[in-house]
């Protein structure tokens, strides 16, 4: 009897197992789809527009991730991009990134406001989009970058919302973070917003990063992790593809975090 009793516990623990391990390979198979749709909605790289050369990379820390980029030209001739970090990690830091997207697009493309998008500051996007996310009722909030570039007047606008590490402009062979800051979007209704301007060189590259590129930097702590960005980018002379290999990206695998980099640049010899 005790003998029946022990085979039915055995087969009742085999049966369980098996049901585990079908869940856990159905979930590994959403996650790669939704990877596979993040990697599909994020902009062409390589891509190049108005005499700037965009490149991008995002190293998620699983399979999806709560960096995203974006850049495109705007109807008034400007291009715009963006990076962004949604806060914690996993399934909805990847919704509200694709959202974050969705939200922006609608905003410049959509027709929806009566103002034409040559009045669209960097800041007063995030502002809009501050309020749409809280209109959601999100518990995440959202570190963001954007930035416009007027090619004929060779300006650059651009705001923070609460990111670190500020962008890293290059040019003239040196490197230094660009001013700015602000508040996180999606924790304050009353959040500012503030435009920073700068005219761009003949010759220049400028990074944005997420986060995630501070466990790619050496130091043991942060500010000279920090410290050390703009000397790495001095140190490649503001090039993408030797930036991603000093950096070690491209075969960088069981982060803490997830890494997004953008280099946009112009120029370089």
């Amino acid at each position: 009897m005790h003998s029946i009793s022990q085979q039915s516990a055995h087969k009742s623990a085999a049966e369980q197992l098996l049901i585990l391990q079908k869940q856990h390979a159905l979930l590994i198979e959403d996650q790669q789809a939704g990877k596979q749709l993040q990697q599909h909605i994020r902009p062409v790289t390589p891509w190049q527009a108005q005499g700037i050369k965009f490149e991008h990379c995002v190293v998620p820390a699983l399979y999806l991730t709560g960096d995203s980029l974006d850049y495109f030209k705007l109807p008034d001739g400007r291009l715009m991009l963006y990076l962004a970090d949604v806060s914690g990690s996993g399934t909805a830091s990847a919704l509200i990134s694709m959202l974050l997207k969705s939200i922006i697009q609608e905003r410049l493309f959509g027709g929806a406001q009566p103002e034409s998008t040559a009045a669209i500051t960097p800041a007063s996007l995030l502002a809009y989009v501050n309020q749409r996310l809280l209109a959601y009722g999100s518990d995440r909030h959202i570190t963001l970058i954007c930035a416009m570039i007027d090619t004929e007047r060779d300006s650059l606008q651009w705001s923070v919302a609460g990111h670190l590490p500020s962008p890293v402009l290059y040019a003239d062979g040196q490197a230094a973070f660009l001013p700015g800051k602000g508040q996180p979007i999606g924790l304050f209704e009353h959040a500012q917003f503030h435009d920073e301007q700068m005219q761009l060189p003949n010759a220049f590259s400028l990074s944005f990063f997420s986060d995630g590129i501070f466990d790619a930097l050496p130091g043991k702590y942060l500010i000279t992790r920090e410290a050390a960005l703009p000397k790495i980018m001095s140190a490649v002379q503001g090039d993408y593809t030797k930036a991603v290999a000093r950096l070690g990206l491209a075969n960088c695998s069981n982060m803490p975090d997830d890494i997004a980099m953008l280099v946009l640049s112009r120029n370089l010899a």
